[in-house]
């Protein structure tokens, strides 16, 4: 028998449980596509913008299901959508806290809006309806619906947005791969030519280049090292890039460089990191083991 309050919410749970049903489907093959790109997997990003997702999903499909049980009284689904609006909400909160400590992706105003604050609106509207279904049955059950509808939206918007971050990214990886050859490329002509003032601008103010057997060298010693060499000894440098991986605003090249000074021909391995810099790519630290 069903409870008079419910009557004519059948059709619209039916809706949005198998709308929120079919979505965590194809959010499950949006993140199983993910690796697709060269951008390495993040699990603290995933954690704050990717599960959620699904989680607001599978809350809409268990609101729906709650509803349909048979047999309910307004006590024991009350007490059932209490209960479920209580995590929901812990859980959005944990969302938030998990956000703000991630570090792979700055979040604009419209990621706080609709990762971090309408959900915890959704769930907490979720879990005060749920206290007055006993004595504003009513009322209540539209705003449990409302809740419903709004982690329904939520997850349809999170789940898009994940969807054209993935059209992105390779995109973005590739553009900033090749700035990070081309800096590369920069710097061993400068070095040929002795232009000490561009390869300044391609490293930060806070550089540092190790060398086995020596201490750091921050910016200022490389460039009087520099200019001890620059124009008095022939150098002519190649360097093979083995591998490079992009990651945010971080980098990390690695390559072998054949380098000749003087007739004397030297070979080794170079770790470099690169980092972004107002929207520019720098040398922030240099590994080198040529000998």
């Amino acid at each position: 028998m069903v409870l008079p309050a419910l009557q004519g919410w059948d059709s619209f749970y039916v809706i949005i449980g198998s709308s929120a049903a079919a979505l965590t489907g194809l959010m499950f093959v949006v993140i199983a596509l993910l690796p697709a790109t060269s951008r390495p997997r993040d699990a603290n990003a995933l954690d704050a913008f990717a599960t959620p997702t699904i989680v607001h999903f599978c809350a809409v499909l268990l609101i729906g299901a709650l509803i349909e049980i048979p047999r309910h009284s307004l006590v024991s689904l009350g007490a059932c959508l209490v209960i479920a609006g209580a995590v929901g909400l812990t859980y959005a909160i944990l969302v938030v806290r998990r956000t703000v400590r991630q570090q792979s992706y700055s979040p604009e105003l419209e990621d706080w809006i609709w990762h971090c604050i309408l959900p915890v609106i959704a769930y907490l509207s979720l879990f005060i309806a749920s206290l007055f279904i006993v004595k504003a049955a009513d009322g209540a059950l539209v705003a449990v619906g409302a809740s419903a509808l709004l982690l329904l939206f939520v997850g349809i918007h999170n789940a898009w947005d994940a969807a054209v971050w993935m059209t992105t990214a390779e995109q973005t990886m590739q553009e900033d791969e090749k700035k990070i050859r081309e800096l590369i490329d920069q710097w061993l002509r400068s070095t040929k030519e002795g232009d000490l003032q561009t390869i300044l601008t391609l490293m930060a103010d806070d550089v540092l280049f190790l060398t086995p057997g020596h201490p750091p060298m921050n910016k200022a010693v490389f460039a009087e090292t520099f200019k001890s060499f620059a124009g008095k000894v022939k150098l002519d440098a190649k360097q093979e890039i083995k591998e490079l991986r992009v990651s945010s605003a971080l980098a990390y090249c690695w390559s072998h460089m054949t380098l000749t000074m003087e007739g004397k021909t030297r070979t080794g391995h170079i770790l470099s990191v690169f980092r972004k810099h107002a929207g520019k790519w720098v040398l922030s630290r240099d590994a080198n083991f040529v000998t």
